[in-house]
Protein backbone atom coordinates (compact mmCIF):
# COMPACT_ATOMS: atom_id res chain seq x y z
CA UNK A 1 0.00 0.00 0.00
CA UNK A 2 0.92 3.65 -0.33
CA UNK A 3 2.05 5.99 1.91
CA UNK A 4 -1.59 7.55 1.84
CA UNK A 5 -3.10 4.64 3.11
CA UNK A 6 -3.02 1.47 5.36
CA UNK A 7 -3.54 -1.88 5.25
CA UNK A 8 -5.99 -3.29 7.98
CA UNK A 9 -8.05 -6.46 8.83
CA UNK A 10 -11.96 -6.17 8.11
CA UNK A 11 -13.97 -8.56 10.98
CA UNK A 12 -17.85 -9.21 10.64
CA UNK A 13 -19.64 -6.74 13.36
CA UNK A 14 -21.77 -9.33 14.58
CA UNK A 15 -19.53 -12.69 14.31
CA UNK A 16 -16.45 -11.26 14.58
CA UNK A 17 -15.04 -13.71 11.39
CA UNK A 18 -12.52 -12.51 9.33
CA UNK A 19 -13.77 -10.88 6.47
CA UNK A 20 -10.46 -9.82 4.15
CA UNK A 21 -7.72 -7.09 3.96
CA UNK A 22 -8.93 -3.35 3.67
CA UNK A 23 -7.69 0.13 3.91
CA UNK A 24 -6.99 2.64 6.44
CA UNK A 25 -6.69 6.47 5.55
CA UNK A 26 -4.73 8.68 6.89
CA UNK A 27 -6.01 11.19 9.27
CA UNK A 28 -6.05 14.82 7.51
CA UNK A 29 -5.85 16.47 11.32
CA UNK A 30 -3.29 13.98 12.89
CA UNK A 31 -0.41 13.54 10.84
CA UNK A 32 0.65 9.76 11.57
CA UNK A 33 -3.01 8.63 12.78
CA UNK A 34 -4.56 6.49 10.97
CA UNK A 35 -8.85 6.44 10.16
CA UNK A 36 -9.59 2.79 10.44
CA UNK A 37 -13.08 1.85 8.89
CA UNK A 38 -15.38 0.24 11.37
CA UNK A 39 -15.35 -3.36 12.10
CA UNK A 40 -11.53 -3.49 11.49
CA UNK A 41 -8.18 -3.64 13.28
CA UNK A 42 -4.53 -3.34 12.23
CA UNK A 43 -4.29 -6.74 14.04
CA UNK A 44 -3.25 -9.43 11.44
CA UNK A 45 -5.59 -12.53 11.58
CA UNK A 46 -3.66 -15.58 12.11
CA UNK A 47 -3.73 -18.11 9.48
CA UNK A 48 -6.88 -20.57 9.56
CA UNK A 49 -6.53 -24.44 8.37
CA UNK A 50 -9.51 -25.90 6.58
CA UNK A 51 -13.01 -25.60 8.18
CA UNK A 52 -11.48 -23.05 10.28
CA UNK A 53 -11.54 -18.91 10.34
CA UNK A 54 -10.39 -16.19 11.92
CA UNK A 55 -12.62 -14.54 14.05
CA UNK A 56 -11.76 -11.10 16.14
CA UNK A 57 -13.28 -10.72 19.85
CA UNK A 58 -12.32 -9.14 22.89
CA UNK A 59 -9.63 -6.79 21.00
CA UNK A 60 -7.70 -10.12 19.77
CA UNK A 61 -8.14 -12.99 17.29
CA UNK A 62 -8.58 -16.42 17.51
CA UNK A 63 -8.93 -19.62 15.27
CA UNK A 64 -12.49 -21.46 15.60
CA UNK A 65 -13.89 -24.00 13.44
CA UNK A 66 -16.05 -23.40 10.56
CA UNK A 67 -17.97 -26.34 9.30
CA UNK A 68 -21.32 -24.12 7.97
CA UNK A 69 -19.95 -25.20 4.67
CA UNK A 70 -20.09 -29.15 5.00
CA UNK A 71 -23.14 -31.18 4.55
CA UNK A 72 -23.60 -32.87 7.83
CA UNK A 73 -25.95 -35.42 9.44
CA UNK A 74 -27.50 -36.13 12.69
CA UNK A 75 -26.14 -39.62 13.75
CA UNK A 76 -29.78 -39.30 16.16
CA UNK A 77 -32.04 -38.51 13.41
CA UNK A 78 -30.38 -38.90 10.13
CA UNK A 79 -31.48 -35.48 9.38
CA UNK A 80 -29.57 -32.98 7.40
CA UNK A 81 -28.04 -30.49 10.69
CA UNK A 82 -26.35 -27.25 8.99
CA UNK A 83 -23.32 -25.80 11.44
CA UNK A 84 -22.62 -22.29 12.92
CA UNK A 85 -19.44 -20.68 13.53
CA UNK A 86 -17.60 -22.89 16.46
CA UNK A 87 -19.78 -25.93 16.01
CA UNK A 88 -18.35 -29.32 15.12
CA UNK A 89 -19.14 -32.23 14.02
CA UNK A 90 -18.57 -33.70 17.77
CA UNK A 91 -20.39 -30.99 19.15
CA UNK A 92 -23.58 -31.70 17.02
CA UNK A 93 -23.41 -35.44 17.18
CA UNK A 94 -22.98 -35.36 13.35
CA UNK A 95 -21.32 -36.86 10.95
CA UNK A 96 -20.00 -36.25 6.94
CA UNK A 97 -21.37 -39.91 6.05
CA UNK A 98 -24.61 -39.45 3.94
CA UNK A 99 -27.56 -41.66 5.80
CA UNK A 100 -28.71 -44.61 3.89
CA UNK A 101 -32.33 -46.02 3.44
CA UNK A 102 -34.13 -46.41 6.99
CA UNK A 103 -30.66 -45.16 8.71
CA UNK A 104 -29.29 -46.66 11.95
CA UNK A 105 -25.83 -45.29 13.74
CA UNK A 106 -24.07 -47.99 14.69
CA UNK A 107 -21.14 -45.97 16.12
CA UNK A 108 -19.06 -45.85 12.55
CA UNK A 109 -21.38 -45.55 10.01
CA UNK A 110 -25.28 -45.77 8.96
CA UNK A 111 -26.55 -49.89 8.81
CA UNK A 112 -29.83 -50.44 7.97
CA UNK A 113 -32.64 -50.43 10.23
CA UNK A 114 -34.45 -53.64 9.15
CA UNK A 115 -37.05 -53.19 11.54
CA UNK A 116 -38.38 -50.08 10.38
CA UNK A 117 -37.29 -51.17 6.60
CA UNK A 118 -39.70 -54.10 7.28
CA UNK A 119 -42.21 -51.81 8.89
CA UNK A 120 -42.07 -49.62 5.90
CA UNK A 121 -42.75 -52.60 3.23
CA UNK A 122 -45.75 -53.71 5.08
CA UNK A 123 -47.12 -49.62 5.18
CA UNK A 124 -46.49 -49.70 1.47
CA UNK A 125 -47.65 -53.11 0.47
CA UNK A 126 -50.67 -52.65 2.59
CA UNK A 127 -51.61 -49.12 0.98
CA UNK A 128 -51.07 -50.48 -2.14
CA UNK A 129 -53.90 -53.83 -1.33
CA UNK A 130 -56.29 -50.69 -0.33
CA UNK A 131 -56.02 -48.78 -3.24
CA UNK A 132 -56.30 -51.86 -5.63
CA UNK A 133 -59.38 -52.75 -3.53
CA UNK A 134 -60.53 -49.16 -3.38
CA UNK A 135 -60.81 -49.36 -7.29
CA UNK A 136 -61.70 -52.50 -7.95
CA UNK A 137 -65.49 -51.67 -5.65
CA UNK A 138 -65.35 -48.63 -7.21
CA UNK A 139 -65.58 -50.29 -10.86
CA UNK A 140 -67.90 -53.04 -9.33
CA UNK A 141 -70.71 -50.40 -8.34
CA UNK A 142 -72.63 -49.97 -10.90
CA UNK A 143 -72.52 -53.64 -11.79
CA UNK A 144 -73.83 -54.27 -8.36
CA UNK A 145 -76.76 -51.48 -9.16
CA UNK A 146 -77.65 -52.91 -12.38
CA UNK A 147 -77.97 -56.59 -11.04
CA UNK A 148 -79.51 -55.22 -7.19
CA UNK A 149 -82.14 -53.69 -9.45
CA UNK A 150 -82.43 -56.44 -12.22
CA UNK A 151 -81.58 -54.64 -15.40
CA UNK A 152 -77.82 -56.25 -15.39
CA UNK A 153 -77.19 -57.68 -19.05
CA UNK A 154 -75.24 -61.07 -19.48
CA UNK A 155 -72.20 -59.17 -20.40
CA UNK A 156 -72.00 -56.80 -17.02
CA UNK A 157 -72.88 -59.91 -14.74
CA UNK A 158 -70.08 -61.48 -16.19
CA UNK A 159 -67.86 -58.34 -15.62
CA UNK A 160 -69.14 -58.39 -12.17
CA UNK A 161 -68.13 -61.56 -11.47
CA UNK A 162 -64.65 -61.15 -12.36
CA UNK A 163 -64.52 -57.98 -10.52
CA UNK A 164 -65.38 -60.06 -7.31
CA UNK A 165 -63.10 -62.63 -8.01
CA UNK A 166 -60.34 -60.08 -8.23
CA UNK A 167 -61.32 -58.62 -5.04
CA UNK A 168 -61.22 -62.12 -3.05
CA UNK A 169 -58.09 -62.77 -4.88
CA UNK A 170 -56.83 -59.09 -3.52
CA UNK A 171 -57.77 -59.84 -0.01
CA UNK A 172 -55.96 -63.65 0.15
CA UNK A 173 -52.86 -62.10 -0.80
CA UNK A 174 -51.91 -61.22 2.95
CA UNK A 175 -52.34 -64.76 3.44
CA UNK A 176 -49.49 -65.72 1.36
CA UNK A 177 -46.09 -66.26 2.44
CA UNK A 178 -44.20 -64.17 0.40
CA UNK A 179 -46.56 -61.34 1.62
CA UNK A 180 -45.35 -57.93 2.18
CA UNK A 181 -42.69 -59.04 -0.79
CA UNK A 182 -44.51 -59.39 -3.60
CA UNK A 183 -43.77 -58.74 -6.97
CA UNK A 184 -45.65 -57.14 -9.43
CA UNK A 185 -46.19 -60.70 -11.01
CA UNK A 186 -47.53 -61.64 -7.45
CA UNK A 187 -50.61 -59.06 -7.82
CA UNK A 188 -53.69 -60.54 -9.69
CA UNK A 189 -54.58 -59.25 -12.64
CA UNK A 190 -57.32 -56.60 -13.00
CA UNK A 191 -60.21 -57.52 -15.08
CA UNK A 192 -60.73 -55.84 -18.18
Amino acid sequence: MSDNNKTVYAYHPQTGEYQGPTAADPSPLQPGVWLLPAYSTELQPPVAAERQTAVFHDGGWTVTPDWRAVKLWSIESAQSVQARLGDTPDSLRATLLQPCDFPVWDGKSWAINKVAQAAALVQQTNTELKQRLADAYAARRPLEDAESIGIATADELQKLAAWKRYCVDLSRLPDLAMWPRLADADWPEQPA
